[in-house]
Formats: C-alpha cells, sequence, structure tokens
C-alpha cells in the first residue's frame, strides 16, 4: 500500500443519480465516482436511467422503470424519454416518478452493518 493512503472496510454503497451517465456535467461525475468507489473495494449499486450504461467491475446499475417521463430541472432533449422540467409535471405524474424509484431502492441490497 503506498504511503499516506488508509486502508478501508469496504462498504455497500448506493448511488441514486435519475439521469443517464454519459455527456457531461453529474452525468460523469456519477459514472466516475461509482467506478472510483468500485476500484477502492467498496460494492456499488448505480440507480440511474441510463438504458445501455455498461457497468465497470464492481459496480451493479439499477435502471428503475419510470416509463417515459424524466423530470428534468432544465429543458433537454434525451433519447427515449419525454423530458420536462419539473414546474411542467402534473401531481400524478410526478408521484408515479417518485413511486418507481422509491420501489426500486426498496429491493436494493441492504447496508452491511
Amino acid at each position: 500500500m503506498a504511503a499516506g493512503v488508509i486502508a478501508a472496510t469496504p462498504v455497500r454503497i448506493l448511488i441514486f443519480h435519475g439521469y443517464l451517465l454519459r455527456g457531461t456535467g453529474s452525468n460523469i461525475y456519477n459514472a466516475n465516482l461509482a467506478r472510483a468507489l468500485a476500484g477502492l473495494g467498496h460494492e456499488v449499486h448505480l440507480f440511474c436511467q441510463d438504458r445501455t450504461a455498461l457497468p465497470p467491475k464492481g459496480v451493479t446499475i439499477h435502471v428503475p422503470d419510470i416509463g417515459r417521463l424524466l423530470p428534468v430541472y432544465v429543458a433537454d432533449q434525451y433519447e427515449g424519454f419525454d423530458a420536462l422540467p419539473f414546474p411542467d409535471i402534473d401531481e400524478t405524474a410526478l408521484r408515479h416518478y417518485l413511486d418507481a424509484n422509491i420501489t426500486a431502492i426498496r429491493f436494493a441490497p441492504s447496508p452491511i452493518i
């Protein structure tokens, strides 16, 4: 082990990112974060909406079935989705989106304690 590096007990980590894992900004950040944590020996579960992502070693990708609606903060185009800014989404559609994500997370492996 390199000088100054502290060995850590591997843990199970859940990262929730409601978008794709490619492009720019938080998409790239979360993909790299998951890869780096897995590279340190942690068990990483990454929740996202990238239906074509290939998981790096040690990363399990979960894609909650939210249908076509993808709530966004800034209007943009996402292939395979109807991306709508949060203020433009009605209560029923938002509830479906939230419930789909909550259900998916409930089925994720429990934390290692």
